[in-house]
């Protein structure tokens, strides 16, 4: 599929550097809607929008490509879940999870998104340190930055939760092979990781996801903003130190609009709830 035969003209965001005020809302807040409907609400609140290009909202659906072009929201992409493909032995698998990024690049570069995430692997139970995950992890990585080139498209890399369930729990434990770093707050609470990645994260921070809950021992509940144990006003520090975006990963409205407000009431956000 190719956007441009939409026959629409395309809101050019690629490259761009939005600044802190242009925060963003993932649309996981709002998976029961229609990718259409997500982003009309979140332009509602918000000068930005993360779109989780999986299920309904996927950007292989045309009518999804469509909203985003008529909608014009700058966007950043996350992509789909590939964890165990990516850190797998299999060259057919591996090749497999590599198209499918590819594919959803080409579409999210072309409607001009701003930041490509990508997960690296996430295992289902405890394990130990494998260098042949580590060698196929940045095999991946190194791939993704040939993308990268090639499209035109930042692509950036995720923290996992779960220290013995991924291999990239804290910093340096992966050579990201010139990609950039998602800093995401909720999953390094939980493995007590946030001020190791905020004082010496050993990658380019380019984008944040936001988000709390109860660090060690709780569970991965994209609690709102200020419920937990996550400090908002060191991270939005870094965050603009480095130039890096944010965006709200939440679950719910309600959680969306608890974060914004908590935000705005400790001047850490100049935007407003409408």
């Amino acid at each position: 599929m190719s956007v441009r035969s939409i026959g629409h003209t395309l809101p050019y965001t690629g490259g761009r550097v939005l600044d802190l005020s242009d925060i963003g809302i993932s649309t996981g807040a709002y998976a029961d809607l229609t990718l259409a409907a997500a982003l009309l609400r979140i332009a509602e609140l918000a000068p930005a929008a993360e779109i989780f290009s999986y299920g309904q909202h996927s950007l292989l659906k045309p009518r999804n490509a469509l909203a985003v072009a008529t909608i014009g929201l700058p966007f950043s992409v996350h992509g789909p879940f590939t964890h165990f493909e990516f850190a797998t032995t299999s060259s057919g698998k591996h090749r497999a999870a590599v198209d499918l990024h590819r594919r959803h690049m080409e579409v999210a570069a072309e409607l001009g998104a701003f930041l490509y995430i990508v997960h690296p692997d996430l295992h289902r139970r405890p394990r130990p340190w494998n260098p042949r995950v580590v060698a196929a992890l940045e095999r991946s990585f190194d791939e993704l930055r040939g993308l990268q080139d090639e499209l035109g498209l930042e692509v950036a890399v995720e923290n996992m939760p779960l220290s013995r369930q991924s291999h990239f729990t804290a910093p340096g434990d992966l050579d990201l092979r010139g990609l950039g770093l998602v800093l995401d707050t909720g999953h390094a609470a939980l493995t007590g990781t946030l001020a190791d990645w905020l004082s010496e994260p050993q990658a380019l921070l380019r984008h944040v996801h936001l988000h709390d809950n109860g660090g060690r021992g709780d569970g991965d509940r994209h609690q709102p903003v200020g419920s937990g144990v996550v400090d908002a006003a060191p991270v939005l520090a870094a965050a603009r130190a480095a130039g890096a975006t944010v965006a709200l990963e939440l679950t719910n409205e309600a959680d969306v609009l608890a974060s914004l407000e908590y935000l705005r009431a400790h001047d850490l956000l100049s935007l407003r709830v409408r």
